[in-house]
């Protein structure tokens, strides 16, 4: 029933950090891909917080000359929020990397199948700096979760676990190139 309430509410595709102002002229050329799931397709169970809330796989090609460090944002714009939810944020990924396994990411549990160092992950929007599974209401239809890539040309240093204000914030002017995953979950 709550779902169904809600199912209006939602921050909408506009907002995501890829379609903000700022990033409207960035080149889309960044391919994004899972072993997990397609392009548009469903989140496999073991990836959603019901499940065993695993961090996906995700790799990425086509980094412009110049990429210094790779952050990736993952966000629903389909919760019932005025922002995207942000379900992760991941930084100083630095080239040559050019994914991140299966599990990497520490779910709420705690719990990181694959060790990855060095591995720096912002703050969700619970302000917890760690993967948190798709969940949406059920009835408040099908969710759509971006995984964003975004690379730079120059490295990101925090004090301490940012949140998606200070990302945002602090990539400005150096995006050379984005590109996203985009998974579905419905309960």
């Amino acid at each position: 029933m709550l779902g169904r309430l809600l199912r209006s509410l939602r921050a909408g595709d506009r907002k995501l950090a890829m379609c903000r102002e700022e990033f409207s002229t960035v080149p889309e050329t960044i391919l994004v891909t899972s072993k997990s799931f397609s392009h548009q397709a469903r989140i496999p169970d073991r990836f959603i917080r019901s499940g065993n809330d695993l961090s996906p796989d995700l790799a990425w090609k086509g980094l412009p000359p110049g990429t210094r460090d790779v952050v990736v944002i993952v966000e629903d714009p389909d919760a019932p929020l005025p922002k995207p939810f942000v379900h992760a944020i991941v930084y100083n990924l630095l080239p040559p990397m050019a994914e991140i396994p299966e599990g990497a990411i520490p779910n709420a549990a705690g719990i990181r199948e694959k060790s990855l160092e060095p591995l720096h992950v912002g703050n969700n929007t619970f302000g917890r700096n760690v993967y948190l599974g798709p969940a949406p209401f059920p009835g408040s239809g099908p969710h759509h979760y971006y995984f964003q890539v975004f690379a730079l040309d120059s490295e990101l240093t925090f004090q301490q676990p940012p949140d998606r204000r200070e990302v945002i914030r602090k990539i400005g002017g150096h995006v050379l190139a984005k590109g996203f995953l985009m998974g579905t979950c419905e309960r």
